[in-house]
């Protein structure tokens, strides 16, 4: 996406065929971005899944504890 350096008088000479244009281009792109968004929730709760299993299957610790020392 372009960066936004669009100040009042570049604004202002633009048609509104184009500002619609760019309209419905971040429309897409935000529509874009919230599809890719909630398959990352979906695959982090696949890998929650499957440790939580793997931690009960094989009853050892994987996830690492809070304040532990490297």
């Amino acid at each position: 996406m372009e960066p936004e350096t669009d100040n009042p008088t570049d604004m202002a000479k633009k048609t509104k065929q184009q500002l619609e244009e760019e309209l419905k281009k971040a429309k897409e792109e935000n529509k874009r971005l919230k599809e890719a968004l909630e398959l990352e929730k979906l695959r982090s709760r696949a890998f929650d899944t499957m440790i939580d299993v793997a931690e009960k299957s094989f009853n050892i610790p994987i996830r690492k504890k809070a304040g532990t020392k490297q």
